[in-house]
Parts: structure tokens; C-alpha cells; sequence
């Protein structure tokens, strides 16, 4: 492994690399990965200077953290030190409209859009490469969520990803790249002998009924009817009798029949759960949010998904990278 994770004292100045540890490190799309760390090593090998408020990074990648707590074991002499990674730190700022909107609206080229939702957050620890050259156009309208959940949705919905860098210059490069589909070269099945967990499922909600605000005659009140091609509508039900699987969705809170709308679809979206397939897997050459092409034999499921998890794991020199495809946590 060599000398590559660098560790910075509490106001970042670098103070050497760490030698002689373990470490767990998780990174990945939002709500599948915890995306935190913990590394252990000795009470005698540790430099005290490297405490909470510290970083460790592997310089020009996202492995990295901050150190937010420390767990001492006395048994074997050892010392814990947790945190989120650099993409979790993300989770811990969330983004509100502006006054008098009901969202804030971003709308633009990406890494500008990038700029403006971590501006001024985090003591400028992080910056955005590339403004107005990604060639990437985002459209997203963003109302009370973490900070990385509102990158990735609004990224996301112009078939891109967040890239993030630590950088020699003592600070975490954020920007936008379009996502690989590698589904054509890294396609991947049961005769691989890696983790796979399928699951099969019923028909999918085909109808949601949305309550929004007010009581009795005058509650806000809006049927959905999935049509053919995968669209919503108010009319035209396609799917009755027994075909017919209702998801109810209620917000009590909100009173514009646009925005209840926008939230059901999303609500039961996540809620429809279709044939999925989870795989583990060793890769050299793929990155969060790349697609992969993977088959189980005795089902037949077969489709591309996007890697959402990085798992790597370092014992006292030895390394190992793992991905995982799916949203199990």
C-alpha cells in the first residue's frame, strides 16, 4: 500500500501518514450508504495531535474524512476514530428555498449549480472545479433536503455525478461528470461466484390517492391513474378491478395540487418495487454511479444498475475494494 493516507491535525496543517491501522470506509448514493469511517490503530502509533477535527485522505481521491469522535479500547491498547467521509459530511447541511419560494430552483450549467448550493457552507473546505465548462445543463427544483441528496437528485436527472477530489492544495474539489454506462464491459453473472441477492415482486401500484391540505369537503383530494407507457394522470384508468393496486399518499401540509402531485409520483415511485438484483463485486476500473451489467442464471433477471456503494477495507497494509449495485442498505 505504501505511504499514500495523509493525516492533518484539527485546523488541517498535514502532519504525516498513517502507518500500521485498520480502517472501514464507505462511500455511496445517499440512502444506501452510511458513507462514514472508522480506523483503528495502536494507542502508541497514534500521533495525539491527530484528534476530532482532524483529516486523512488519500490525496486526489475521495477516500477521506473528518474525525468526529473517538472510541479508546484498553483490552489491546487501541484507539477508534469516526466520522463521516468526505461525501457524508454532505448529509449534515440541508437546502431550504429561498423566502417567498416554495423551491429553489436550479437551473443551469451543473458545476454552477454545484457552487450554488455549497457556497459559503463548511468553512469553504470545499470548492467547485470547472464553473460554466461541464457542459452539463441541470434542472431541478430543490425544497428541504440534505445537501448530497439535493446534488445527486439534481445530477442525477441529467444522467450525471457528483465527483469529489481531495486536492494538494488542502482542499475537496467538487464536480460534475457524466455517468459511464460499462454495462457492455463489465457484465457480470453467477458463473463470476460473486454476491447476488435477487428479489422477485408483484405488479406495481398502479393507482395513488393524494391527500393534501384541509379536512373533510374541503381536503385537498387527487386520484392518479398510471397509464401504458409509465405517465400519471388524472383520467383514463387503465388498470380496475382486481389489476387495480392503490398506494395512498398523504401530506397535510400541503395545499398546491401541483406540488402534491410531484410528491406522490415521487413517493410511489420509490414505493413500486419491481424485479431488483444486488451484486458485490471487485472492479478496476469503475466509479460510484457507473452502470454495470449483471444476470442472475435461475431467474433470468437480468439489467444494467448503477453502482451506488464503495466499500474499502485496509488491514495493517493490505487493501480491498468492494462495489455494490442495488439499494439495500
Amino acid at each position: 500500500m505504501g505511504l499514500e493516507y495523509i493525516y492533518t491535525d484539527s485546523n488541517y496543517n498535514e502532519l504525516g501518514y498513517l502507518t500500521h491501522f485498520d480502517a472501514d470506509i464507505e462511500i455511496g448514493k445517499y440512502d444506501v450508504s452510511k458513507n462514514d469511517f472508522e480506523l483503528t490503530l495502536s494507542l502508541e502509533d497514534r500521533d495525539p495531535l491527530f484528534t476530532v477535527g482532524s483529516l486523512f485522505y488519500k490525496e486526489n481521491t475521495e477516500i477521506g474524512g473528518v474525525i468526529q469522535r473517538l472510541k479508546i479500547n484498553t483490552s489491546d491498547n487501541t484507539i477508534t476514530l469516526i466520522g463521516p467521509t468526505f461525501r457524508g459530511l454532505l448529509e449534515k447541511e440541508y437546502v431550504q428555498p429561498p423566502a417567498g419560494s416554495a423551491y429553489l430552483t436550479l437551473n443551469g450549467e451543473a458545476n454552477t449549480c454545484i457552487n450554488v448550493l455549497i457556497d459559503g457552507r463548511f468553512s469553504n473546505l470545499f470548492v467547485v472545479d470547472n464553473i460554466g465548462a461541464s457542459n452539463i445543463n441541470v434542472k431541478y427544483d430543490v425544497r428541504d433536503i440534505n445537501l448530497l441528496q439535493a446534488l445527486e437528485k439534481a445530477l442525477g436527472a441529467s444522467n450525471a455525478r457528483l465527483c469529489i477530489r481531495h486536492r494538494v492544495d488542502g482542499k475537496i474539489h467538487l464536480y460534475a461528470e457524466k455517468i459511464n454506462d460499462l454495462s457492455d464491459t463489465l457484465q457480470y453473472d453467477n458463473d463470476y461466484q460473486i454476491d447476488m441477492t435477487v428479489k422477485t415482486e408483484s405488479k406495481p401500484y398502479n393507482h395513488v390517492l393524494c391527500l393534501g391540505k384541509g379536512e373533510l369537503l374541503d381536503r385537498l383530494r387527487i386520484n392518479l391513474y398510471l397509464q401504458s407507457d409509465g405517465s400519471w394522470t388524472e383520467s383514463n384508468q387503465v388498470y380496475t378491478g382486481l389489476d387495480r393496486k392503490t398506494y395512498k399518499h398523504e401530506d397535510v401540509n400541503v395545499e398546491s395540487r401541483d406540488e402534491l402531485t410531484k410528491n406522490a409520483i415521487e413517493k410511489v415511485a420509490e414505493a413500486n418495487e419491481s424485479d431488483t438484483l444486488e451484486i458485490s463485486f471487485d472492479a478496476d476500473n469503475a466509479e460510484l454511479f457507473d452502470i454495470v451489467g449483471a444476470k442472475e442464471n435461475i431467474t433470468g433477471i437480468s439489467f444494467k444498475e448503477p453502482i451506488t456503494q464503495k466499500i474499502i477495507k485496509i488491514s495493517d497494509g493490505d487493501i480491498s475494494i468492494s462495489y455494490k449495485v442495488g439499494d439495500a442498505k
